[in-house]
């Protein structure tokens, strides 16, 4: 029995000891960790605890009951940080970004960046991003084979450079697509070997974040060397034009630009483009939704020789469009789970969390729990009418994550993989390619693990 001062543990596996529990723990996660964090769900219930295994430490909790995700993103944000160890090396990448900065750093970038995303302000990007999807439409033809998620990549990237910042991405899709490759497999591992070690793996590592920094920092040099008054206002010269009038006056440095940009330039685009893959994919694998959807961008947008280009005005008539992309990222959600540590005690699902304690918030495996969401597996849009979405628990459904810590570009996200998808599908079905195999990768974002090999075919 606990002595009565310690706090009630909830239920979990028992301290690994030696590499013989090691090595099960290490391949089974490796192996599968979707499956494997759910077995444990199913042996242990909806909040189960890892000891540390280092004397001393507070210990891992893991969290998948709407209820709990509420308590931690929302009820008690104030009380949790993004200093955990599954941040660690991200930060190597994204430095001091609006992704893993907490406090009043994290309140300053945000109120730096938020006039970027207001609402009048997204309504413009709306043609760039229709112009973009058409351009890619216009290169596909019937019966070509595509490489779908290297489509995809290509086409948010060029999105984002050019809403944001004004730059043309044509030329550095290559290096992006590789650093990112090498950055998602390295930053989902856990490094155990001395730092000091130059491995391999390192060394292409290092030359991933410099191949990220060669391009955002001549996006930054090259914007500085204009004149203001000839300079696009976009995110950027937003950026460098910034002073802090509600904190100390100051602007951006070179540096926290930089980790700014790298953070918007990698995840602006990326977890969009596996969305519109996911969908795209889902899309092939249920013809009575794809039907749906056609028939609604017909009606809304015209076929063949009198059809047009969807516009911001549209999206509010496209509803089905919509339910597509949300229920393709309850089921591929592209960013599968939430980490926070608590910055001091909290009670969370009946069970007392001490400060220092890390919590990791599977949002996969909440989107495919029965409970919530019958036939977690199934496809299936109208699970997101109006109704049926005001019937879910509060964070049943968290893509975007929730309450203050929310991704800040949620709405920018949704306006682009809408009007990416109307613009393609208007045009084209996209056909799975038979013996192509589809499976999952959960690095930092969850990706399709054999890329995604599709045939256009022309409506």
């Amino acid at each position: 029995m606990q002595p009565a001062h310690e706090p009630r543990l909830p239920p979990g596996p028992p301290v690994r000891r030696g590499l013989r529990d090691a090595i099960p723990f290490f391949l089974g996660f490796a192996r599968d960790p979707l499956g494997f964090v759910g077995g444990r769900f199913s042996s242990y219930g909806d909040v189960y605890f890892v000891p540390s295994q280092r004397p001393g430490e507070p210990g891992l909790y893991v969290l998948r009951h709407p209820d709990h995700l509420h308590a931690v993103l929302v009820t008690h944000a104030a009380k949790m940080r993004k200093e955990h160890s599954a941040f660690e090396q991200l930060s190597r990448v994204v430095g001091e970004g609006l992704l893993t900065t907490d406090g009043e750093v994290w309140r300053r970038q945000r109120r730096l960046l938020q006039p970027a995303f207001a609402q009048a302000r997204l309504a413009t990007y709306a043609a760039t991003m229709t112009r973009e999807a058409a351009r890619v439409r216009s290169g596909f033809t019937d019966g070509q084979s595509l490489e779908l998620s290297r489509e995809m990549m290509e086409l948010t990237l060029r999105v984002v450079c050019q809403t944001l910042f004004s730059h043309d991405a044509s030329n550095d899709t290559d290096d992006v697509s590789r650093a990112m490759v090498v950055l998602q497999d390295t930053v989902s591992r856990p490094d155990l070997l001395p730092k000091w070690l130059p491995t391999p793996g390192r060394r292409r590592f290092r030359r991933s974040v410099e191949a990220i920094d060669r391009i955002v920092y001549r996006m930054i040099r090259e914007r500085r060397a204009e004149s203001p008054e000839a300079a696009p206002q976009d995110l950027l010269q937003s950026m460098i034009a910034a002073v802090d009038s509600e904190g100390d006056g100051a602007g951006l440095s070179e540096r926290e630009m930089r980790d700014q940009l790298v953070t918007l330039f990698l995840a602006g685009h990326e977890t969009t483009s596996h969305a519109l893959t996911w969908t795209f994919y889902l899309l092939s694998q249920n013809p009575s939704a794809e039907r749906a959807l056609h028939e609604e961008l017909d009606r809304v947008l015209g076929r063949g020789r009198e059809a047009r280009l969807p516009t911001f005005e549209d999206l509010p008539q496209l509803p089905y469009t919509e339910m597509v992309l949300k229920e393709s990222m309850r089921i591929y959600p592209p960013v599968y789970l939430l980490a926070r540590r608590a910055a001091e005690d909290v009670e969370i699902g009946g069970y007392v969390i001490p400060k220092g304690s890390e919590l990791v918030l599977w949002v996969y495996l909440t989107h495919h729990d029965a409970r919530w969401f019958p036939e977690p597996e199934a496809f299936r849009p109208e699970r997101f009418t109006p109704e049926a979405e005001a019937s879910l628990p509060k964070n049943a459904y968290v893509p975007f994550g929730a309450g203050p810590r929310a991704c800040i570009g949620k709405t920018f996200a949704m306006i682009e993989a809408r009007l990416l998808l109307a613009t393609i599908a208007q045009s084209f079905r996209l056909e799975h390619a038979e013996g192509h195999r589809v499976a999952m990768n959960p690095r930092v974002t969850l990706n399709p693990k054999h890329g995604m090999k599709m045939v256009a075919r022309a409506r």
